[in-house]
C-alpha cells in the first residue's frame, strides 16, 4: 500500500488509477479538490454541482470514491449520501454501487455534525478549510481501509466502529481460556473509557 508520506516522491501516486466523483456547488473549491486528487494520481475526477446531478452521473460513472460537500443548494450532501446508501436496501438503477466509499467535506467541525454525517452513511469526514494531507489521507483511508457494511432499516453504511483491537480474552465457552483481566463493573467502566 502506498503511504501518504511518500507523496513527495513523483514516482509514487497513492490514488493511481482512481476514479473519483466530486460533488460541490463552488467551482473554486471543486478546482482545488481536483488539483489535489490529480496530484495524488487520480485517473479521472468528475464533478457534479449537487446531489441530484451526482445521482444522474452515477448512472454512467462508477467511482472508486465520492467526495461530497455537505451544504449545497437542491439536494445537499447528507441527502445525497442517504440516497446512495438507500440503494443497498431498495434497488435503484441509478446507484450501481451503494457501498462506494464516501468522504464528506464540511465547514461544521462539531462532534454533532460529524455524528450526523456518519449516521447518514459517510466513511470519512474532512473539515474545511482542509489541507492537502487531510483530504488525501481521508480519501486514501476510505479507499484502502474498508470497513464492514451495515444494511438495516435504521442505518445503511460503513460500520461506524473504528477499533479493531477488541479484547477477546472474555470466556464465552467452557473450552476458552480464562480472562486475563477482571470482568467486574470497574473493568467495564475502564473499557468504556478506552472506547
Amino acid at each position: 500500500m502506498v503511504m501518504l508520506s511518500n507523496l513527495s516522491d513523483p514516482s509514487v501516486a497513492p490514488l493511481a488509477g482512481a476514479r473519483i466523483l466530486v460533488v460541490d456547488d463552488h467551482p473554486f473549491t471543486v478546482g482545488i479538490i481536483k488539483d489535489v486528487l490529480y496530484a495524488g494520481g487520480a485517473d479521472v475526477v468528475l464533478a457534479a454541482q449537487d446531489g441530484a446531478e451526482a445521482i444522474e452521473a452515477l448512472v454512467t460513472f462508477y467511482p472508486d470514491v465520492i467526495v461530497t460537500d455537505w451544504r449545497m443548494p437542491g439536494m445537499n450532501g447528507l441527502d445525497f449520501v442517504r440516497a446512495v446508501r438507500r440503494g443497498a436496501l431498495e434497488r435503484d438503477a441509478n446507484i450501481a454501487n451503494p457501498r462506494v466509499p464516501i468522504v464528506m467535506l464540511s465547514a461544521y467541525a462539531s462532534a454533532t455534525a460529524t455524528g450526523m454525517a456518519r449516521t447518514a452513511g459517510v466513511n470519512e469526514v474532512v473539515v474545511k478549510p482542509f489541507s492537502v494531507v487531510s483530504l488525501l489521507s481521508r480519501v486514501l483511508a476510505a479507499m484502502n481501509q474498508p470497513r464492514g457494511f451495515v444494511v438495516t432499516p435504521a442505518y445503511i453504511g460503513p460500520d461506524r466502529r473504528r477499533r479493531t483491537d477488541v479484547d477477546s480474552s472474555f470466556k464465552r465457552r467452557a473450552g476458552d481460556h480464562e480472562p486475563s483481566e477482571p470482568t467486574g463493573p470497574s473493568f467495564l467502566r475502564q473499557l468504556q473509557q478506552r472506547l
